[in-house]
C-alpha cells in the first residue's frame, strides 16, 4: 500500500527528520506515500542506538531495523524494532537469518513511544542478540536457543502502512490517514570502539 517518496522526508532546526505517511492523490497506484532512509554503508557486530518517536495509528509502522537481502545478493538476514502504532504502549522484535524468522515478539514499553522521544539499543554479536529501552533490557536471545544473524547489513529507518496481508499483526491503516515518526539521533559502534554514541551524544 505504501510508495516511497523523498518529499515524505521533513528535516527540523533541531536536527531531526520527521518520516512522513500521507495518503496519495486519487488514482495513483499507492494509497500511500512513506519515506525510508539507509544507511548505504553495512555494518556488523556492534552496538546500535536510536532516538525515537514512533507513529501512532492503525495499521501504521514505524521502525528501526538492520536488513540484506536478496535485492543485494544476500540470504534474507534482518533485526527489527518495529512500532505498530495500532499500540505504541509495546515494541514488536524480530529476527530473520537465511531467510528465517523468529516468532516475532510484542513487549510491553510501559509507557507509550508515541508520546515522546525514547532511546533503543540493539547489541549485535556473534553469539547474541539483546534489545533494550533505556538502558532496560526488552529481549536477549542467544546462539544456544536459535540462529543469530551473521551477514553485515544496512541500517533503515522507515515508516509504512500494512497491506491485506498484514491486517492481522498491523491492523488496516483509513485511506485517508496521516502520521509521521520523529528520530533525534541513530548510531553505531563496533563492540568496543570508542564511537560516540546517541546515549552519550
Amino acid at each position: 500500500r505504501t510508495g516511497w517518496n523523498r518529499s515524505a522526508i521533513e528535516r527540523a532546526e533541531n536536527g531531526s527528520v520527521a518520516l512522513n505517511l500521507r495518503p496519495t492523490q486519487e488514482g495513483a497506484e499507492k494509497d500511500f506515500v512513506g519515506a525510508e532512509i539507509q544507511r548505504s554503508e553495512r555494518t556488523h557486530f556492534g552496538e546500535y542506538e536510536v532516538i525515537m518517536t514512533a507513529a501512532r495509528g492503525n495499521g501504521i509502522i514505524s521502525s528501526f531495523f538492520t536488513y540484506t537481502g536478496p535485492y543485494f545478493g544476500d540470504p534474507h538476514e534482518e533485526i527489527d524494532f518495529e512500532f505498530l502504532g495500532r499500540d505504541t504502549t509495546k515494541v514488536w522484535l524480530n529476527r530473520f537469518v537465511d531467510g528465517e524468522k523468529l516468532p516475532g515478539r510484542w513487549i510491553d514499553l510501559g509507557f507509550d513511544a508515541a508520546d515522546a522521544p525514547q532511546l533503543y539499543r540493539l547489541d549485535w554479536l556473534p553469539d547474541r542478540l539483546v534489545w533494550y529501552v533505556n538502558g532496560r533490557e526488552l529481549m536477549r536471545i542467544t546462539a544456544d536457543e536459535t540462529s543469530i544473524p551473521q551477514l553485515p547489513q544496512r541500517i533503515y529507518l522507515n515508516i509504512w502502512a500494512g497491506g491485506p496481508g498484514k491486517v492481522g499483526w498491523s491492523g488496516s491503516a483509513p485511506d485517508d490517514d496521516e502520521a509521521a515518526a520523529r528520530y533525534y539521533c541513530v548510531s553505531y559502534g563496533q563492540t568496543g570502539s570508542d564511537e560516540t554514541m546517541c546515549s552519550g551524544a
